[in-house]
């Protein structure tokens, strides 16, 4: 069961200036800052006039900045021209939610048009190392297109923030920040060596992420670009991540293992299963919140001609049909929290502190994020007191693949996609009010679903840890929850949440290698589509399964655990 656009923005107030060597877009004159001519640079920026926002509650009054010498700030920080100085994070979930992140110096900004320098990247360099050189701040993007060619990276204390967008919900069909920072479009060629991957598949990284603390993004929509603070989860110094507000669309890396030039064309591309829109480790507090991924993928390309081994691996196909061989910025992982940064090393099974340190670290919190992927999971994380709540999961019913996940052979009916909703491992976890849509792969012409396709799970392997504390409650979705093969578990509580489509609660303490315990683990007042099947062969207590309702599925349970009161449900003899 487990197996192994950018969009046209109109540009308001905006004129072009025409030199034999460039053109420059640059806001109106009475906003104007500075205005950068290069004929070696191809990074722009095109600026709306910043908008006053009167429906921004707590928000200062957004003024119309002037010109100033941010260089010449002082640690202390001088006065905001006009841009938004509130801790953002206290603004949306009030000051007590998250007091860690008081120790940001949202007060001290410096806007990016303050700087000068020859081309984009130069002016955020500079914007960024004053920030971090006066004890950190913000690098403020106003309303506008920030073209980047490159990779950028922060530094200790530098936040990236953008304008307050209108619509602050990112759950919302309208969330569309005004402060835009664009990368660069893979633009593929089907013959010869292919375009090389390093025009395109950008991230937005710290300088050094095993210790940079206090930094994050904020209110931006990104285009083309990972946001990858990762570092060796098992060493991690840093803390105090806030991802917020963030728009992220067309997303992906290429596998390093295709094209096999044994036999695939050097042209060819395979979207690698281990990227992720926005990948995070910390040592303590990370919030990944508000944000919305992948609601307008623009980039995906057929590959007619496409080469791979049968399924036996004895003889080579080739695709003419391009749609069976797209490279999909949809194909990966969405938000990752602490469960990527090894070093290569896989996990140990069914983590504890002890022996899994990194999937432990406290303050993890991932919320009120819209999330949308065709592929692997859409929230994966680890953590003491991780909580998981109020997101909303998105997929693509009655989806086809072909390939299978290295990008070498064909896909058989036994291929492993994931297709997950929620994947997340630690102790006292919460999982809340989250709304899931998982839908598994027709494979081929096979008639066959792929495997795996859960909705909510924790099991032993892959960054998996034992069971000591969680509660899953209040969730909607159609696909299963499942503590899947996790040996020890106790204190758990699923309680209220709402499964269609057939859905199982599954909570199987025993491996396939051998039995275990498992204590006060209930399942409560579920109203579910498919079965309930609990089972711990070494025994236990306190266990109970009560006040459930389901819809002609079964009950199957060992006898360490009582069964009272559920309608809908044939009940089987204890085991």
């Amino acid at each position: 069961m487990i197996g192994f656009a950018v969009s046209s923005y109109a540009l308001i107030g905006i004129f072009t200036v025409k030199t034999p060597e460039s053109t420059i877009h640059s806001p109106s004159i009475q906003n104007s800052v500075e205005t950068v001519v290069s004929s070696k640079s191809s990074e722009s920026i095109s600026q709306n006039q910043p908008k006053q926002n009167k429906s921004t509650q707590n928000q200062p009054k957004q003024n119309q900045p002037t010109l100033f010498s941010q260089a010449n700030r002082s640690s202390g920080c001088s006065a905001s021209q006009g841009e938004p100085i509130d801790n953002v994070i206290a603004s949306f979930y009030g000051k007590e939610a998250y007091p860690w992140s008081n120790q940001i110096r949202w007060d001290c900004v410096y806007n990016i048009n303050n700087f000068s320098g020859s081309n984009l990247i130069d002016k955020f360099n500079q914007a960024r190392d004053t920030a971090a050189a006066n004890g950190g701040g913000v690098v403020y993007f106003p309303a506008g297109t920030y073209t980047f060619t490159d990779n950028i990276k922060l530094k200790d204390g530098v936040i990236l923030r953008g304008e307050t967008p209108s619509v602050k919900d990112a759950k919302s069909a309208n969330y569309s920040p005004a402060s835009k920072l664009v990368f660069p479009k893979y633009e593929p060629k089907l013959s010869g060596n292919g375009t090389p991957n390093e025009t395109a598949f950008k991230k937005i990284s710290t300088e050094n992420p095993l210790e940079d603390s206090n930094i994050g993004l904020v209110n931006l929509d990104i285009n083309r670009a990972a946001i990858s603070i990762l570092a060796e989860m098992n060493n991690q110094k840093n803390k105090n991540i806030v991802v917020f507000g963030i728009r992220s669309n067309n997303v992906a890396q290429p596998d390093p293992n295709v094209p096999d030039l044994s036999f695939q064309e050097p042209w060819q591309r395979y979207s690698y299963r281990f990227a992720a829109n926005i990948e995070l480790t910390a040592s303590e507090n990370i919030l990944a919140a508000n944000n919305r991924v992948n609601d307008q993928i623009t980039d995906n390309f057929e590959q007619p001609g496409y080469k791979l081994k049968t399924s036996d691996k004895k003889s080579v196909l080739t695709y003419s049909d391009g749609k069976k061989a797209v490279f999909h910025y949809g194909n990966h992982y969405g938000i990752v929290v602490n469960r990527f940064g090894k070093d290569g090393e896989g996990f140990q099974l069914a983590g504890t502190p002890q022996t899994e340190p990194g999937l432990f670290r406290p303050g993890v919190v991932i919320r009120d994020n819209w999330v949308y992927h065709t592929m692997r999971v859409a929230i994966h994380a680890s953590g003491q007191g991780l909580m998981i709540k109020d997101n909303q999961i998105k997929d693509q019913a009655n989806k086809k693949w072909w390939i299978y996940p290295t990008g070498t052979r064909e896909a058989t009916g036994a291929v492993t996609l994931e297709n997950r909703g929620i994947d997340w491992s630690g102790w006292d976890v919460l999982v809340e009010g989250n709304n899931y849509e998982v839908y598994r792969h027709i494979v081929g012409e096979t008639g066959y679903l792929s495997v795996d396709g859960e909705g909510i799970l924790i099991q032993e392997c892959c960054g998996g840890t034992i069971v000591k504390g969680a509660t899953i409650r209040n969730n909607q979705g159609n696909a299963y929850i499942g503590f899947y093969k996790v040996q020890e578990m106790q204190n758990v509580t699923i309680e209220n949440n709402q499964l269609s489509n057939n859905a199982d609660i599954l909570v199987l303490a025993d491996t396939n290698n051998s039995p275990y315990a498992m204590k006060a683990v209930k399942v409560l007042n579920n109203q579910v589509g498919g079965n309930i099947i609990a089972k711990a062969s070494a025994g236990g207590n306190e266990n109970l399964i009560q006040g459930n309702v389901g819809n002609g599925g079964k009950i199957e349970h060992t006898c360490s655990v009582e069964v009272n009161n559920n309608r809908g449900f044939d009940v089987k003899p204890c085991q």
